[in-house]
């Protein structure tokens, strides 16, 4: 049987559709990770498109631990674990094959969520990677450093309370040496201290994310230092 040229100009293209549909390519997984840093929210359950994101509601200052969420554009919202009332709802886009964490912070009544990459490069032998957020409601802008016999290095400066902008300017980690520190957070440029640490660890080959948690001058969930393991 003869074939015309149309009909096989025809075969050739649906054989060729086909064959595109089948390396259609398949959604990555990243890592993503959720922080529940709102000093007056409780417990927030959260789910994406839908679904319940973690093992359950996350208390505060707690997070979800990353979990494997496919790249692309995703619904978040978070609710009160204990009322189940709405407290955010917004979108995000994920990456495939990277580490990325969603902090929720502020207060209930104007909750607020920023996304950044988690930079998990090995850092080089006897070092270790570290960020600083200012996640505190109603704190005066800070500096965040060491202390050495005394001798206050600041390592984060003049780092007001955070918004989209600033929180990405603020996710790039900066190098330093592994050790335990004296770790402190002042009032910028008038050496009033706010928060003390005495016995902050980092691990060689770590990368670490540090925020002001709690509520400047609130005597029940004052202001603190959380830190966050990234690898």
């Amino acid at each position: 049987m003869k074939i015309s040229l149309k009909l096989l100009f025809f075969l050739l293209v649906v054989s060729f559709s086909l064959s595109s549909c089948d390396k259609k390519k398949t959604p990555e997984n990243g890592q993503f990770m959720i922080v529940n840093a709102s000093p007056d929210a409780g417990a927030v359950a959260v789910a994406i498109d839908g679904s319940s994101f973690g093992s359950g509601a996350i208390s505060y200052p707690g997070n979800t631990g990353y979990q494997n969420l496919p790249e692309g554009s995703h619904v978040v919202k978070a609710t009160s674990g204990g009322s189940g009332t709405t407290l955010f709802e917004g979108s995000l886009s994920t990456i495939a094959n990277a580490k990325q964490s969603l902090f929720l912070y502020d207060r209930t009544t104007s909750l607020k969520a920023f996304a950044v990459v988690d930079n998990v490069l090995v850092p080089p032998t006897g070092k270790a990677r570290v960020r600083f957020f200012n996640l505190s409601p109603n704190s005066p802008v800070i500096d965040a450093g060491t202390v050495n016999g005394g001798v206050f290095t600041t390592l984060f400066s003049s780092r007001g309370f955070e918004d989209n902008t600033s929180a990405i300017n603020n996710s790039v980690y900066q190098l330093i040496d592994a050790g335990t520190y004296n770790f402190q957070l002042r009032v910028n440029g008038a050496g009033i201290i706010l928060v003390n640490t005495s016995a902050l660890v980092l691990e060689t080959g770590k990368s670490y994310t540090l925020f002001a948690k709690g509520i400047s001058g609130d005597i029940t969930n004052p202001i603190g230092l959380e830190t966050i393991s990234n690898n």
